[in-house]
């Protein structure tokens, strides 16, 4: 699942994601834009931590859970929440189906 933090307000994790495998990598932001989702992770107060892209959300919920998975315990990430990446669409939060 290919995700990428594209904008970082913690400090030194820009480009912080994982690669089409799953695996934990570093990329440059613009790799991003290939990506069809942006998304924000908020901490419990609903402060965004990061901003990234990832994979199509609404064709397989597992693309933002990724993201969420990987920043909980380290960055205290509780929320997901995301649209189209181009769109001026309301921001959604990640639910599970």
């Amino acid at each position: 699942m290919r995700w990428i933090v594209t904008a970082d307000y913690w400090g030194n994790c820009l480009g912080m994601g994982e690669d089409e495998d799953g695996v934990p990598a570093r990329g440059k932001r613009e790799q991003g834009d290939a990506l069809p989702m942006e998304f924000w992770l908020c901490d419990a107060k609903e402060n965004v931590v990061f901003e990234g892209r990832c994979g199509d959300i609404d064709a397989d919920w597992w693309y933002g859970f990724e993201p969420l998975m990987a920043t909980w315990n380290t960055f205290r990430c509780r929320r997901l929440y995301y649209r189209r990446a181009g769109t001026k669409d309301a921001w959604r939060p990640l639910r599970q189906p």
